[in-house]
């Protein structure tokens, strides 16, 4: 099957094909009202033709995406038809002015060089955004580099010395087992997390999704699986924006996190159940959803908060945040060109906000919620 890059970069070569053919035709076609006034502008109008050809082959060569091609290509057309179009308003409006002067070379270059232009557009944002990419697989590297380094090295240290507690008493004493399987389960979670990343890295298509629903829905689940805890919710009904099943990890996420680090804050069974609240609404100019989760647990520390209200911070051994959760939540939040903050109640708690742009689009029918894993956050509090 023919892929968009193909397509991309065959038209980028047809172009230059058919570019050289008319202006090198205007310099050897023997008829004289054929031949062009102007050498000079045939030389250049076959030497942006020749670009672009270049940039077609040197595209089919590159490590851009389809869609980044094909995009390229779109503002080549784009560069293509706006001097077109004022050449032909030109024709037809204002004849008078392209007497006496070889005006079909020069709108031939100026068509010509508009493609360039568009070409060089459209290579330059593509590049940036490669870059980008690059940049946040960057930062991804590095937080499982010092999670899979640290993190696991800690739980793999603990369970050993259980385990060798476990064999040198002859039984298994109850907190050796509740730590064993704490870190087991930390382990098994990170894994998740990485196949979660996976699925990120491939991501293409995106579709209309009920945020409104799919909250609401997750909301329930949390309820059913346990009693402790509190949550009252705000949700605005048919709130559609674009995302795909990974949106289901970041509402999980956000709402795991919520309910395991505002429980810290009752450690006695005597106290009040933790509580959340969670609100989907749409904001006041009615392009962005935003789902507000507030927790009543001891909040973000000053690290998380200098961290992640730095878009462009890579973390490092003496600045990061506590587990892989809130990342993943952010990195799926940017792919969906959504916004992801965090900050601290006025009268304590955590606060975690996400906007992702809406749609008009409605869901063509309701597909099956994704069950993800649990959260991928450490055992440890914040």
């Amino acid at each position: 099957m023919v892929s968009k890059g193909d397509l991309g970069v065959s038209y980028l070569v047809a172009v230059g094909v058919v570019l050289f053919g008319v202006f090198s035709g205007g310099m050897l076609l023997p008829v004289e009202a054929a031949r062009s006034r102007s050498l000079l502008g045939l030389s250049m109008g076959i030497m942006i033709a020749g670009s672009f050809l270049v940039t077609g082959i040197g595209l089919a060569r590159s490590t851009l995406d389809d869609e980044r091609v094909w995009r390229v290509a779109g503002w080549s057309t784009l560069g293509l038809g706006v001097p077109t179009l004022l050449a032909v308003l030109v024709i037809v409006l204002l004849p008078s002015m392209l007497r006496g002067i070889g005006w079909r070379s020069v709108v031939l270059v100026n068509i010509a060089a508009g493609g360039v232009v568009g070409v060089l557009v459209g290579s330059l944002l593509e590049l940036r955004a490669e870059h980008e990419r690059t940049r946040t697989l960057n930062q991804r590297n590095t937080v499982f580099l010092r999670l899979f380094r640290h993190d696991i090295r800690t739980s793999v240290n603990l369970i050993r010395g259980h385990l060798d507690l476990v064999a040198s008493a002859g039984e298994t004493p109850l907190e050796s087992a509740d730590v064993i399987r704490d870190h087991l389960t930390h382990i098994e979670r990170l894994s998740d997390a990485a196949n979660r990343l996976d699925d990120l890295e491939s991501m293409t298509e995106t579709e209309p999704i009920d945020f409104g629903a799919l909250v609401r829905d997750r909301v329930d689940t949390i309820q059913r699986s346990t009693n402790a805890v509190t949550v009252e919710t705000d949700i605005h009904p048919e709130s559609y924006v674009r995302a795909n099943g990974l949106l289901t990890s970041v509402v999980d996420n956000l709402l795991r996190n919520a309910v395991e680090h505002g429980s810290t804050s009752h450690p006695s069974p005597s106290e009040a159940d933790p509580w959340i609240r969670v609100t989907v609404r749409p904001d006041g100019r009615g392009d962005t959803v935003v789902l507000r989760v507030e927790d009543d647990g001891p909040g973000f520390t000053d690290t998380e908060l200098a961290v992640h209200a730095d878009a462009e911070t890579t973390e490092t051994a003496l600045r990061h945040s506590d587990g892989v959760g809130l990342w993943l939540v952010r990195w799926i939040v940017d792919a969906y060109d959504g916004e992801f903050t965090v900050e601290n109640g006025d009268d304590g708690g955590a606060i975690v906000i996400v906007r992702l742009p809406t749609t008009s689009d409605e869901p063509a029918t309701n597909p099956e919620l994704e069950s993800p894993p649990e959260s991928v956050l450490t055992p440890r509090a914040r």
